[in-house]
């Protein structure tokens, strides 16, 4: 039996390293190939992978950004075994790993297997934590993993190993995400294959995340639940539910509290005691135990509320599910393959070369203070045009007919003695009611899309062109673009940042960014994204991106 082993990644060169470390100390004496599928990296690991390609087999393909399901289908085509393994970036692998994998297919072939995963010592208190909530048998790890049958398994997609005739009839994953393992899984059955848990074939899953970005998975882990119950309602299970009734009876205890009951909360202390027990014990570590109830807490609450959200949208407001939750979803090029760009396999880079009609609109945004000007201007030192709409909306409020339209509908007074607007006075008309917003907007907008449609044209011998807007998709305008780029800073970063160029309060920092989108809710809906944290890493990272969009 020959392997592929399957791995997507994106803007995470050091996992690489260390999985692909971990593969070069395989005990296994059999054949077996390295397939990396780069989703649309901006920090790529072409020089990790180039590292190990003497001593281990390894394809890599870069592709433009589609999501984890469709990176793994796309190295599962270009994939030359007869059985795939499919892991996450985060993963390092057991040297015993692909041979109890071989022991388990000789004994008791099945199409498609997943294995369970472990901390090592090296990770971080936190991962173990986290780890620990997501996999023992008190919390939703037990109810995923130990209330389904060892051979009714369904496999997650950050260990698993599917046939390639599974592939071949099943078409591979969708594009949800998460919820694509669950998906394919049963989607075999429905085939008539089975799926089995290989309890020995575990890796050691680091789990990339700090409080907020698990809290944030786990919620999706909850949305995506119902959506799956809805789309095969023979394959739901009361056990789903367990995280939800954990947060309403919580709830419910607080309530019973008044009323002088108060047995309710005693059972979650007594539960939450049993967890910091388990954990401490464990982990031999009573710093772990603290963390693994702060993981657990926010594992059960995140996943319950996301299951409540979608169970109401999905089954009582009969919402579809791409339109309830869009960022579940990655957008699936139908022209994918013309996109691709392979490397190493043929010791050079091919593209394809493309003439077109008109310069493709690359949109650049972030959140206040996370440095989308700065790198906008990066841009433009590169000889690239680049469009900054909240400068030339500012241009475009003072065009004579633009400020007769805003004088007819906010009064004469709101021009200045310079003739030109008051923008001091009408933001603060604005600024809390939306109603004048709206009029403001019906005003400047359409003007603002205009002056952008004639700078298009204007700039039409260059193949790309950069629109950089604070309010992107709040505006609508990312729908004229054909890719877009968010920048994320750390939030304190941003805070800082702010600070220092405005002269203001924390508090008002605060307020401004809540009122906007979160980095999670742009990098959901972007195609590509910048780490901006120290200026010459960043200016690494954009002119990676520069080369990539360059061949687009």
């Amino acid at each position: 039996m020959y392997f592929s082993i399957i791995i997507p990644v994106y803007n995470r060169p050091d996992e690489i390293n260390e999985l692909l470390e971990s593969l070069l100390q395989s005990t296994y004496k059999g054949e077996y190939e390295i397939v990396i599928i780069e989703d649309g990296s901006t920090i790529t690991c072409e020089e990790v992978v180039a590292k190990y390609s003497k001593n281990l087999n390894i394809s890599y393909y870069f592709k433009s950004n589609s999501g984890p399901g469709d990176s793994r289908n796309y190295g599962m085509k270009k994939a030359k075994g007869d059985y795939f393994i499919i892991f996450d970036s985060d993963c390092i692998i057991p040297k015993h790993y692909l041979s109890e994998v071989e022991k388990e297919l000789k004994s008791n072939y099945v199409d498609c297997f997943g294995g369970p995963d472990k901390a090592l010592k090296s990770f971080s208190n936190v991962q173990k934590a986290i780890n620990f909530a997501m996999t023992s048998f008190l919390t939703t790890g037990g109810i995923r993993g130990g209330s389904e049958k060892i051979s009714k398994f369904q496999p997650r997609s950050f260990n698993m190993g599917i046939s390639k005739k599974v592939f071949l009839d099943s078409k591979g994953f969708g594009n949800i995400h998460p919820g694509e393992d669950p998906d394919l899984s049963i989607r075999l059955w429905k085939l008539g294959y089975e799926t089995r848990l290989f309890s020995s074939a575990f890796v050691y899953h680091k789990r990339r995340i700090d409080w907020e970005k698990f809290s944030i998975q786990v919620s999706k882990f909850g949305k995506a639940r119902p959506i799956l119950n809805s789309w095969y309602p023979e394959y739901s299970k009361v056990t789903y539910w367990f995280p939800s009734i954990f947060v309403l009876g919580f709830i419910l205890s607080l309530v019973l509290l008044f009323c002088l009951f108060d047995w309710g909360l005693k059972l979650y202390l007594l539960y939450f005691i049993v967890i910091f027990i388990v954990s401490s014990f464990q982990n031999k570590s009573l710093i772990i135990g603290m963390l693994s109830l702060v993981a657990v807490w926010k594992q059960f609450f995140g996943y319950g509320f996301g299951f409540i959200e979608s169970f109401f949208k999905i089954f009582f407001l009969r919402q579809q599910p791409q339109i309830a939750f869009p960022e579940l979803f990655f957008k699936i090029s139908s022209n994918s393959e013309t996109n691709i760009i392979s490397k190493l396999e043929v010791n050079n880079i091919t593209s394809i070369e493309k003439t077109p009609i008109k310069p493709k609109i690359i949109g650049l945004t972030g959140g206040i203070g996370s440095g989308k000007t700065t790198i906008a201007n990066y841009f433009k030192s590169k000889g690239i045009p680049v469009y900054i709409s909240d400068i030339e909306a500012k241009k475009v409020m003072n065009f004579p007919e633009i400020i007769n339209k805003i004088a007819a509908v906010f009064g004469s007074e709101i021009v200045g003695e310079n003739n030109f607007i008051d923008r001091e006075k009408l933001a603060s008309i604005v600024f809390n009611n939306p109603d004048k917003l709206k009029q403001l907007n019906a005003i400047v907008h359409p003007a603002v899309k205009k002056h952008f449609d004639k700078w298009v044209l204007n700039n039409n011998k260059f193949p790309y062109l950069i629109k950089e807007a604070a309010i992107l998709f709040e505006s609508g305008s990312y729908k004229d673009c054909d890719a877009i780029i968010t920048v994320s800073t750390p939030l304190e970063t941003r805070i800082s940042r702010v600070l220092e160029r405005d002269k203001t309060t924390r508090e008002k920092v605060l307020l401004r960014i809540n009122n906007q989108l979160s980095d999670e809710e742009r990098i959901a809906k972007s195609q590509y994204v910048i780490i901006n944290e120290d200026l010459e890493k960043t200016k690494i990272q954009v002119d990676t991106l520069i080369n990539l969009l360059k061949d687009k």
